[in-house]
């Protein structure tokens, strides 16, 4: 589904991720292992960040030994690519206590292949901003119910509103209303988190948000953007409708909350 350097850029997201998050501010003990069939992320210090995802077919024993990395209380949320699905895999995750829960698209865009818009909307204006905004950026995400200590905030600070990790903010007669971000990995650009303000939803502010920062993108000399979302949804619309194209869908497999495996 992926080559070799997307699934790259795609580890070092979730690494960047994994340090970055406002959720605590517990010393990192994440370990991962890439192998041809899979990649495997382990951390007892963030629930959301255990994971297997299975790229290629794989042995069961491969699978029950990367499964015995992780405990009952924090169970690894599995994903699945089209061309790893087997019958057996099927089974296996079943008797697991696993259950398919959601899908993820993955989308990619190449600057040759952006439809660009010439009749931007008026009402919405999008900016980038710049460190000098990092603490408004966090009174904005707090506007999403984000819930972040100022202890774990002078942490993470540092990580947001860089060049790296670009944050863009959307306005609406002066007034932000929603927010978006993307991810610099070298030629390779990640469009990450976005979020509209409820009562400012339907008025245009993602799409704005999504053309800024492929365009910023492409001006920086990206290669190829990439993005996944839920598929059928309006996220998926837009970005298809601005040029990308479809790459592949994962299902994610979770751990029954009932079960007591």
């Amino acid at each position: 589904m992926q080559d070799k350097k997307v699934r790259d850029v795609y580890n070092a997201y979730f690494h960047f991720n994994n340090e970055r998050t406002l959720s605590t501010d517990l010393a990192s003990e994440l370990f991962s292992v890439e192998s041809e069939g899979c990649s495997v992320f382990v951390d007892k210090t963030r629930k959301y960040d255990n994971q297997i995802i299975i790229h290629e077919l794989s042995s069961i024993e491969t699978l029950e030994s990367y499964l015995s990395f992780y405990t009952r209380d924090l169970p690894p949320e599995i994903s699945v690519e089209p061309q790893a699905i087997t019958n057996e895999l099927t089974t296996w995750l079943l008797n697991r206590a696993f259950v398919s829960e959601y899908e993820h698209e993955f989308l990619e865009l190449k600057p040759d292949e952006y439809v660009a818009c010439t009749d931007k909307s008026q009402q919405v204006s999008v900016e980038q901003w710049l460190h000098d905004n990092v603490d408004d950026f966090l009174a904005l995400l707090k506007t999403s119910g984000l819930e972040c200590s100022n202890e774990i905030w002078q942490k993470k600070r540092p990580l947001y509103c860089t060049e790296r990790f670009r944050c863009y903010v959307a306005k609406i007669n002066g007034e932000p209303c929603a927010w978006a971000t993307s991810y610099i990995e070298g030629e390779y650009v990640i469009l990450a988190n976005a979020y509209t303000q409820e009562s400012y939803r339907s008025k245009g502010c993602q799409i704005a948000l999504l053309r800024a920062r492929i365009e910023d993108a492409i001006s920086l000399g990206a290669k190829v953007v990439l993005t996944d979302v839920m598929p059928n949804s309006t996220s998926s619309r837009n970005c298809k409708s601005v040029g990308f194209r479809h790459v592949g869908v994962r299902s994610v497999w979770c751990k029954n909350k009932d079960s007591h495996c």
